[in-house]
């Protein structure tokens, strides 16, 4: 093993903040696909070159490639778990060298979406994947514009790189540390690559070890990284063992988190108390073929993660056939009940409770139960042409939710500018409310959503699930029209997507997102 002093070192994600590792999937929010996507810092001058190079593809070939799922076993060799900290706190592992037949099933998946045929200057199956995405990254960071990827990169970039968020190890320094492992096939030309640019003081450090190049933003970080790793590598941590075991197929990138670390290293960044949610923990595995992208995973815990009511998939099944998006949660009452007892630890939340129940004159939880019920289903309509059509189908006791609404009714009122039409319909232990009264009588009826083939596509098993999302993408993009918003070429390119959520026992919880292209 040798120690390298490198050049320029690395600029990580919210460096100097209480930042963490980009995830790769943005979130819903109101029903959209879309939300905050992580955004670089802008570059800083004479940065080490080793950053841009690995963690920048690395990143790209999860976002844009969606993941690579190798059937088959993976490729020989050692994984970077062997060269990583048994403590560390959440792991990312990406494979670039997939089955020829997962290259081609990607090229071919990217080539549907115009942005990235145009970004990554696909041309056909022929392509090769890694070269395109350096070369896409490197037109947009100066600082690689000396690197050439034949010649600086192919010769010793391995197939595999992994990412550790480690405990901080200087009692300055609160926000975790970031370590890369980079599997290389020739340490001198890596060595030479790390060396292009000017060295700085505060360059970040790095050392070769059994096949992987590992890298800190420090040397104390880098030797303590190295030193836990020789004694205690992730790859002998029981907890991610069991884990990584029950996932089975890695795919093409993996993710695991430990619960009890994590929210740890939060609560010393957040100015606000945090209290542990408990002992866990999350693997998960991204998988792609030709016309999906899947995200694929599951929850360990020492409590009650979901509730063990199953009844999401008779929700969404049976919504209309002309649903642009829908949420179904099942046994939402006592998820409310479990909620409200794990935040309740917090004076904080306690405080933004009380406040709200003042100013609205709700009773919390009980109205928040009472309104909500057992199950709970959010649509939306196709059709907006006369406004969006929004409505909640509640299983719940109309006696006691209506009182609720009404409340609710005079807030939005009083609150909104826009005076939203709120419309009801019921028929035994069921009540819809919309924004249409039309739609809320069709709501109220048995649809047929789950006989679509989209809807089949993007939820192949809903089988026991306590939460499902769907989205078509087709019928948001007329909502999004009639709302005079326009969807861009690569939202229209997909067709589909779907979440599906279930409790497994025993403290577990499986789940699975699926986006469908065309």
């Amino acid at each position: 093993m040798s120690d390298q002093n490198t050049p320029p070192g690395p600029q990580f994600p919210g460096q100097g903040g209480s930042q963490y590792p980009p995830q790769h999937v943005a979130p819903y929010e109101q029903m959209q696909m879309g939300g905050g996507t992580w955004q670089p810092e802008a570059p800083k001058p004479k940065r080490g070159k080793l950053i841009p190079i690995v963690a920048a593809l690395a990143m790209v070939l999860v976002v844009a490639g969606g993941g690579i799922f190798a059937y088959g076993k993976l490729n020989g060799g050692k994984q970077p778990d062997t060269v990583l900290p048994g403590t560390a706190i959440g792991y990312l592992r990406v494979d670039l060298n997939p089955s020829a037949g997962q290259k081609l099933a990607a090229l071919r998946f990217l080539m549907k979406f115009p942005s990235a045929k145009d970004k990554l200057k696909l041309t056909g199956d022929k392509d090769d994947l890694r070269q395109k995405i350096f070369e896409a990254i490197k037109a947009d960071d100066d600082d690689l514009k000396d690197v050439d990827y034949a010649k600086d990169v192919e010769p010793w970039l391995g197939d595999r790189i992994g990412l550790a968020a480690l405990p901080a190890t200087d009692a300055k320094k609160k926000e975790p540390s970031l370590v890369f492992a980079v599997q290389v096939k020739d340490e001198k030309a890596a060595t030479k690559a790390m060396e292009k640019g000017v060295k700085e003081p505060d360059d970040s450090a790095y050392a070769f070890t059994d096949g992987y190049m590992v890298v800190a933003e420090t040397k104390p970080e880098l030797d303590s990284a190295l030193a836990a790793a020789k004694t205690s590598p992730l790859a002998e941590n029981t907890q991610y063992q069991a884990d990584l075991e029950k996932l089975g197929e890695p795919g093409f990138a993996t993710l695991w988190a430990d619960f009890a670390a994590l929210t740890k290293a939060v609560g010393e960044l957040a100015p606000a108390k945090v209290d542990p949610i408990g002992n866990g923990s999350m693997a998960a595995a991204l998988r792609f073929d030709e016309q999906y992208v899947e995200l694929k995973g599951f929850v360990r815990a020492d409590q009650e993660i979901v509730t063990k009511a199953a009844d999401a998939s008779e929700l969404v099944t049976k919504l209309p056939d002309t649903t642009a998006a829908a949420i179904s949660l099942s046994g939402v009452d006592s998820s409310i009940d479990a909620l409200w007892k794990s935040l309740g630890k917090s004076g904080e939340f306690g405080d933004v409770v009380q406040g709200f129940a003042e100013q609205t004159g709700l009773k919390l939880p009980d109205d928040l139960k009472a309104l909500l019920g057992k199950n709970l289903s959010v649509v939306v309509d196709k059709d907006a042409s006369a406004g969006p059509k929004i409505a909640a189908r509640l299983e719940t006791d109309p006696a006691k939710a209506e009182p609720v609404i009404a409340k609710l009714t005079t807030l939005l009122q009083q609150q909104s500018p826009v005076q939203v039409p709120i419309e009801t319909a019921k028929d035994g232990d069921t009540l819809v409310v919309s924004t249409d009264k039309e739609y809320a009588g069709k709501v109220l009826e048995n649809g047929n959503l789950g006989g679509s083939e989209s809807f089949k596509l993007a939820l192949p098993d809903v089988t026991g699930a306590t939460a499902i999302g769907y989205v078509d993408f087709d019928g948001l993009n007329s909502v999004l029209e009639a709302m005079g918003e326009k969807s861009n070429a690569d939202v229209q390119a997909l067709r589909s997507a779907g979440m599906v959520a279930r409790n497994t026992g025993n403290f577990e919880g499986e789940f699975t997102l699926r986006v469908v292209a065309k």
